[in-house]
């Protein structure tokens, strides 16, 4: 696709390509730890997949959400698949903890406007995020380091 973002660039920093998906860590400032595991072909729904191929995604997706837990210890980790921004098939594996910004909301949701933020949350979050962008080259290499023991692949 000429315009699709996840086509025409990686997506994030490329962790592990395998033939037909690729794992990438997105940096996003507010999110650190987030993960795009992203379909190669460009395909817009789970149900474009073979069976065979939902279930390596899903093999995946296990994999990714244990060393998330392993490595980083958040209280919850998010597994959204969206696309109604970029229709090309991938999946975001979000650390989570209920003192970042928008919890138990969604990482899309809005920022609580009812009253004044919580300076000491917000302080909470913001030394969360150091913490956890520190420990990104541990994730990083513990995150490649999964793939390297095959599992059936389609």
């Amino acid at each position: 696709m000429p315009d699709c973002p996840l086509c025409n660039g990686a997506g994030g920093q490329v962790l592990h390509q395998a033939a037909h998906w690729r794992l990438v860590l997105a940096h996003e400032p507010d999110w650190p730890g987030l993960v795009r595991l992203i379909w190669t072909e460009h395909v817009a729904e789970w149900s474009d997949l073979s069976e065979s191929q939902a279930l390596t995604l899903w093999t995946v997706i296990h994999r990714v959400e244990r060393v998330l837990r392993q490595q980083l210890a958040p209280d919850k980790v998010n597994v959204a698949s969206l696309g109604n921004f970029v229709p090309h098939l991938h999946v975001h594996l979000i650390p989570r903890w209920v003192d970042d910004a928008t919890f138990p909301a969604s990482i899309w949701s809005s920022l609580p406007v009812s009253g004044p933020a919580d300076p000491q949350r917000l302080e909470r979050a913001q030394a969360r995020r150091q913490v956890v962008r520190a420990q990104e080259p541990g994730l990083c290499q513990a995150l490649t380091d999964c793939f390297k023991v095959e599992f059936h692949q389609s």
